[in-house]
C-alpha cells in the first residue's frame, strides 16, 4: 500500500483547502503558505497579476493586492465560470489566458504553497450542479475544463467526488452505528445536498450509499449581494437622480451598483468613461454626499475591504439580533437587523427549500425518516439557514462543525479508499 499522502482538493468558489490522508488512516489538513511566514488552513480562491512580478495565489495574492493598493489585476470566483460557454479567453496585462490556464496556474501555486509533495493523484471536489449549468452539456464542459486544468497542474490521476459526499465521510468517521443523513453544503457559489446511508460498515462514496443528490448555483456570495443591494448601495447613490448634460433630471444608473456585488468587479468602474460619468453625476446630483462615497470607493479600489466588512456584518448577525455595517474608509455606518437580513435573502432560502423538496421526493424519503442533518460550509452558520433546516427536519437532528474544512478532510479520506 502506498504510504501517502492521499490528496483531497476542495477547490471552492471562495475558499480552497487541501486534505492529506495517510496509510494508517490519519487525515489532516495541509498547511498553506501565508504572508509573513504564517500558515493557513484555507486559501481564498484568487489570483493576483502585477507588472514585473510573478502571479500570486490565495492568501499571498490577497496580501499583494492590499500591499500594492490594487495596482494589478485580481481574479476571483474563477470556478463560477467553468460551465459557461461564453468564457473562452481573457487578456491579463497583455497576455491571453483561457479559463483552464487560470485554474491550472492557481493549482500550481497551491502546490508551491503546500510544504509537502502532493504527487500526481488526487480526489477533487465538485458541486452537485456547477454554477450556471443549465444542461448536461454545461456540466460536461465544466468537468472537462477542470480535468484539463488539473492535468496541466500535474495531477494526472484524478477522481471527482461530490462535495457533500466528502462532507458525509467526515461525519461518518465519528459514527459507531448506521444512519440516514442529509448533508447540506453551503458554499460561496453553490449549495449542494446529498441523502446518504452512512455507518462503520458503509462507504459514503459508494454509489449504493448515495440515495439522492441535488444542488443549485447559489451560496454565500448571493447573501452578500443582497446586503449590498439593500443596506449599502442606497447610501452610495442608488435611487437618487442628477441633472444630465441637457439639464434633465435623470436617475443615477442602477447598473453602476451591480458592480458592487463582487468585490473584484469594482475595478471595472475605474475605466475613464465610467469615472467621467460618476464625476458628472457628482456635479449634478441631489445627494452629493452619497455620490462622493461612491467615488471614493471606486478611486481607492475598496472592493475587498467592503466585502470583508459585509462578511463581518453577517458574522455579527449570526450572534446578535442587531448589528451594524461599519466602513470608516468612506464614513459609512448602517444599522442592520437580523430580521431585515432574513427578509432580504428570502428568495435564496425558498430556492434552498425547493431543492431539498426535490431531492427527498426523488428518493421517496420524508423529512421524518432522516436521522441527522450535517450542515457544513460557511453559510451554514447563518441562523435563518439553520432555522429552516430545523423547521423541516427537527432541531435535534441538526449538527455541524469544521464548516470550512470538512469537505477537504472527506476528499482526502476518499483518496485513501480509492488510491490505496
Amino acid at each position: 500500500m502506498p504510504a501517502g499522502p492521499f490528496v483531497g482538493i476542495d477547490f471552492g468558489t471562495t475558499n480552497t483547502a487541501v486534505g492529506l490522508g495517510q496509510a494508517n488512516g490519519e487525515v489532516r489538513l495541509a498547511e498553506l503558505a501565508g504572508p509573513q511566514g504564517r500558515v493557513c488552513q484555507t486559501w481564498r480562491t484568487v489570483l493576483f497579476f502585477e507588472q514585473g512580478a510573478p502571479a500570486t495565489g490565495g492568501a499571498l495574492a490577497v496580501d499583494r493586492f492590499l500591499e500594492t493598493e490594487g495596482d494589478g489585476r485580481l481574479m476571483q470566483s474563477i470556478k463560477s465560470h467553468l460551465a459557461s460557454a461564453a468564457f473562452k479567453r481573457t487578456l491579463i496585462l497583455g497576455r491571453p489566458f483561457s479559463l483552464e490556464d487560470l485554474i491550472a496556474l492557481f493549482l500550481k501555486l497551491l502546490r508551491q504553497g503546500v510544504r509537502e509533495d502532493l504527487g500526481t493523484q488526487a480526489v477533487v471536489g465538485r458541486p452537485v450542479r456547477y454554477w450556471g449549468a443549465q444542461t448536461e452539456a454545461d456540466e460536461t464542459r465544466a468537468l472537462t475544463r477542470m480535468q484539463d486544468a488539473l492535468q496541466a497542474a500535474g495531477f494526472r490521476d484524478v477522481v471527482f467526488e461530490y462535495e457533500p459526499v466528502a462532507a458525509a465521510l467526515r461525519y461518518a468517521s465519528r459514527l459507531d452505528h448506521e444512519e440516514l443523513i442529509v448533508v447540506a453544503d453551503f458554499g460561496g457559489g453553490t449549495s449542494d445536498f446529498s441523502l446518504l446511508r452512512v455507518g462503520p460498515k458503509l462507504v459514503p462514496g459508494a454509489r449504493d450509499a448515495i440515495l439522492a443528490t441535488a444542488g443549485l448555483g447559489m451560496g454565500g456570495d448571493s447573501f452578500d449581494a443582497r446586503v449590498i443591494d439593500a443596506a449599502i448601495a442606497p447610501h452610495l447613490g442608488l435611487g437618487t437622480s442628477y441633472k444630465d448634460e441637457f439639464g434633465q433630471q435623470t436617475p443615477v444608473p442602477a447598473s453602476l451598483f451591480s458592480q458592487l456585488r463582487r468585490w473584484h468587479y469594482l475595478s471595472f468602474l475605474k475605466e475613464p468613461a465610467t469615472m467621467r460619468l460618476l464625476e458628472r453625476i457628482e456635479h449634478g446630483t441631489d445627494a452629493p454626499e452619497k455620490i462622493a462615497r461612491m467615488l471614493d470607493l471606486v478611486r481607492d479600489e475598496l472592493g475587498l475591504p467592503l466585502h470583508r466588512a459585509v462578511e463581518q456584518t453577517k458574522v455579527r448577525l449570526s450572534a446578535e439580533a442587531q448589528g451594524k455595517f461599519s466602513f470608516p474608509a468612506i464614513s459609512l455606518d448602517v444599522p442592520v437587523d437580523r430580521s431585515d437580513f432574513n427578509a432580504w435573502i428570502t428568495p435564496e432560502l425558498d430556492a434552498i427549500d425547493q431543492t431539498l423538496d426535490r431531492m427527498l421526493q426523488s428518493a421517496g424519503v420524508g423529512a421524518q425518516d432522516v436521522d441527522t442533518v450535517f450542515a457544513t460550509g460557511g453559510s451554514s452558520l447563518v441562523p435563518i439557514v439553520r432555522q429552516r433546516l430545523a423547521q423541516r427536519f427537527g432541531a435535534d437532528k441538526l449538527v455541524g462543525g469544521e464548516e470550512l474544512t470538512s469537505v477537504a478532510w472527506g476528499l482526502a479520506a476518499r483518496a485513501r479508499q480509492l488510491f490505496s
